[in-house]
């Protein structure tokens, strides 16, 4: 039995249209690709039960069908940046008696463009011509960025009406930071909180007790290391609220999570927190406030590590692409992506008016030495501010957020990182590493390499130069 029997007006030549027998397991960039590309172009067909070349129909169980329906939806909600519309429907079809099935998508042009697909945590554009999917071209990626026109998330107008009794937690805590009072009808109005018919906009619904969305997802880590790794998260807490309960969250887990200590002067000793409160506060503000939140299926990350705590959101910054890694945190000039959101904030006090949050966080690292500074970077479609915890001796190495491993190091060193992030993709002698992380070419250095050659995390072999070494790609991983 053939396609064209259960759908006798598909023409299945037309460039519009896929078949795939069934998912592939091991190689799921093979037909991710295509519902990319099929909403960065204009919308598509994909059947799964159908031979390829010969439309012939190969179909599922009942049983089957609901795990490789499942198995779709799982990958492209993991993989796409933004969610197409996808419109799925079930063709039975009989052969010797027995009720087989096939998988119909219909993945529509996408509103929002271009679609990212993320695949190992490299974000990649595809597009579908002439009834193949290719990478899209850098022309075609500045038209699809041109042509959208939408206006901002936050911007517009629901068909929520304002009602006073639905914002208790937002009043709460503007009233913490205005001597006790709360806003007006007027006030709220002039910042963009309601039309003049009393909808609200987006980004004030997002301040709502009554906010039930999934744009404002949070996921709160603890890591036992200094990297992630598989075996190394120690707890992981996801929470979907409005913003005030999504700021809450995250304050009270970093409060939970962080250290304690002091630090000895002759006759006296000082308190310290891992992280002083005012520039996490203002890190946790901006990662709310600048958030894209047109990304669905994304979330803001909070992951705390033995040496730092790191707080990515999604969407880069703002009209400014990707940033390196860099220590000047007042090095750019970034653009409110959410002016509603931004001037709520503002108007609680939790957020000042002329982007002064960056240089608060400097402020409070001023007497910080250079291995406890913090750092922002941008790439990924995600924005990261990294805040070294000041009750860490050894500080924060750029290396820690360019590695991921599959597991802890045992007895590590502080030159571990170093070594591993120096030695990935090259060969290099003991010589060569060792002037890299500027330690003394010694028996003690040796042993900690040897560490890493025991725990597989570095691999050793001759050559006319003597002894090489280069990092385990299969248990450390670049981002």
């Amino acid at each position: 039995m053939f396609l064209n029997e259960l759908e006798p007006n598909l023409i299945v030549k037309n460039q519009q249209y896929e078949f795939k027998s069934l998912l592939d397991e091991n190689n799921i960039l093979g037909w991710l690709k295509t519902i990319a590309g099929f909403a960065n172009a204009n919308g598509g067909t994909f059947y799964i039960g159908v031979e390829d070349k010969t439309n012939k129909l190969l179909g599922f169980s009942k049983e089957e069908l609901d795990k490789e329906k499942l198995f779709f939806y799982n990958q492209i909600k993991q993989h796409l940046v933004t969610l197409p519309v996808i419109i799925s429907s079930i063709l039975p079809y009989h052969v010797n008696s027995q009720e087989r099935y096939i998988l119909k998508f219909e993945i529509q042009e996408s509103k929002i463009k271009p679609v990212f697909l993320k695949f190992n945590d490299m974000p990649m554009v595809f597009v579908r011509r002439d009834g193949y999917t290719n990478p899209a071209t850098i022309e075609e990626i500045q038209t699809m960025v041109n042509q959208f026109k939408a206006p901002a998330f936050d911007t517009q107008i629901t068909n929520i009406k304002y009602d006073r009794n639905d914002f208790t937690a937002f009043f709460k805590f503007f009233s913490e930071r205005n001597q006790g009072r709360t806003p007006t009808e007027k006030e709220l109005a002039s910042i963009g909180f309601f039309d003049k018919k009393s909808s609200l906009t987006k980004g004030a619904y997002l301040f709502s007790d009554k906010y039930d969305g999934g744009e404002t997802k949070v996921v709160c880590s603890l890591y036992r290391g200094l990297t992630r790794g598989d075996n190394e998260v120690i707890t992981s807490n996801p929470f979907t609220g409005n913003l005030i309960k999504s700021f809450d969250f995250i304050w009270d887990f970093a409060q939970a999570k962080m250290n304690h200590g002091f630090i000895k002067k002759e006759n006296y000793r000082i308190d310290i927190d891992s992280f002083p409160n005012r520039a996490l506060f203002e890190a946790i503000i901006n990662a709310l406030a600048h958030r894209d939140y047109f990304l669905s299926n994304s979330q803001i990350s909070i992951d705390i590590f033995r040496n730092r705590i790191v707080i990515s959101s999604p969407g880069s910054l703002f009209n400014g692409g990707d940033i390196a890694i860099t220590y000047d945190l007042n090095s750019f000039i970034s653009r409110r992506r959410n002016k509603i959101i931004s001037d709520i904030f503002v108007f609680s006090k939790a957020m000042e008016a002329k982007e002064a949050g960056f240089e608060k966080i400097e402020n409070d690292y001023s007497k910080a030495d250079a291995l406890h500074k913090p750092f922002i970077f941008s790439n990924n479609n995600q924005f990261t501010i990294v805040l070294p915890d000041l009750t860490y001796q050894e500080g924060v190495l750029i290396e820690e957020e360019q590695l991921l491993l599959t597991n802890e190091i045992q007895n590590t060193s502080r030159y571990d990182l170093s070594i591993l992030s120096f030695c990935y993709g090259s060969k290099k002698t003991v010589r060569e590493i060792a002037e890299h992380v500027k330690a003394s070419n010694s028996t003690f250095f040796r042993e900690k390499l040897d560490n890493l050659v025991k725990q597989d995390f570095l691999i050793s072999f001759m050559n006319s130069k003597g002894i090489l070494y280069t990092t385990n790609n299969e248990k450390v991983k670049t981002k």
